[in-house]
């Protein structure tokens, strides 16, 4: 039988305390920005989405 020493780790605390953008508008700006880059269209003829 062994035995491991384990120690409680200290906890991370992180480096921003208030991020400038949420996750979503982030992803949003990035989703759009490669459909941009790729030519995508993202709205329909009229603005909306095509039916």
């Amino acid at each position: 039988m062994t035995s491991n020493n384990v120690t409680e780790a200290e906890p991370v605390e992180p480096s921003e305390t208030a991020p400038s953008k949420s996750v979503d508008d982030w992803l949003i700006d990035e989703l759009v920005g490669r459909a941009q880059a790729e030519g995508l269209q993202l709205t329909g003829e009229e603005g909306c989405c095509s039916s």
